[in-house]
């Protein structure tokens, strides 16, 4: 559970940032009724097209559901074994976020009559390509992620004194239990990439784009990825590994190659917690 004070700046930055993507998308708005032959959001490799008013009604709900589902920490203790409370808090997300994948994706097929596959760019594969574009970028990733975090954090705490890991790294740095650590595994390298990536990089960006342009599209849906892990101290080192992210699948148009550069950074991390903790 959050503290307090990291629930009421992540509260706040939530409803901040809904209330400029709302007024942006009516800028965007008026800007095409002024200038109808701009076309922002049908360039690069990401297909926004398909997408329409529904989804961006869609979009809307999930972050309403998102904003009203944060809660504040529970001042009083919570019963159960810390080891045996985390791994059912870590079953309970692993599966809530496939059910939000295989929702969003029943949803795009059955109700919107869209084919994820082809929307997501997973019928023509180029593989040469994209095993270039993945090596590229995970290296790039690796360096100015963990440069961002480097500075973000060094800057944080100085002026946040109670500064904590996130929730997941501690618990998984503290557990002595192989089954918690296998299921953090599972859930960083396996459940994050392939349900993070489809619903952020997959339906928020593109339906984002379709409305606005790639630029604005990447940084709102980004913000919107770093904020869903409610952790201060790694807002802006995930804000930039999904702006990457963006930027890798807008040039391929595949969202294979942000869910496989979502699992190398994620497995990196963890093999990195798993050595410093030997240390």
């Amino acid at each position: 559970m959050v503290d307090v004070h990291t629930y009421g700046v992540l509260r706040d930055l939530s409803v901040y940032v809904s209330i400029a993507t709302v007024l942006s998308l009516v800028a965007y708005r008026m800007m095409r009724q002024l200038r109808p032959e701009i076309s922002w959001n049908q360039e690069g490799q990401v297909l926004s097209r398909p997408y329409g008013a529904p989804d961006l009604m869609v979009l809307a709900g999930l972050g309403l559901f998102f904003i009203f589902a944060m809660q504040p920490p529970e001042t009083g203790s919570g019963g159960g074994s810390g080891e045996a409370a985390s791994d059912s808090s870590l079953i309970l997300s692993m599966a809530f976020n496939l059910i939000v994948c295989v929702a969003l994706l029943l949803y795009l097929f059955q109700v919107r009559g869209l084919n994820p596959a082809e929307l997501f760019g997973l019928q023509h594969l180029h593989w040469r390509l994209l095993g270039l574009v993945v090596v590229v970028f995970a290296v790039v990733i690796l360096i100015s992620v963990n440069l961002v975090s480097a500075l973000s954090v060094s800057w944080l705490e100085k002026v946040w004194t109670d500064l904590q890991p996130q929730e997941t790294v501690k618990a998984f740095q503290e557990s002595s239990g192989i089954g918690f650590k296998i299921l953090v595994i599972i859930a960083a390298v396996v459940i994050a990439p392939l349900a993070e990536e489809t619903l952020f990089r997959g339906f928020v960006y593109g339906v984002l784009k379709r409305y606005t342009d790639a630029p604005f599209a990447a940084l709102s849906s980004s913000l919107m990825f770093a904020i869903i892990h409610m952790h201060v101290g790694s807002l802006m080192p995930l804000w930039m590994l999904a702006v990457l992210l963006c930027l890798a699948y807008e040039i391929t148009g595949c969202l294979l190659v942000p869910m496989l550069l979502h699992a190398i950074f994620n497995g990196v991390s963890i093999v990195a917690m798993m050595v410093g903790a030997g240390d």
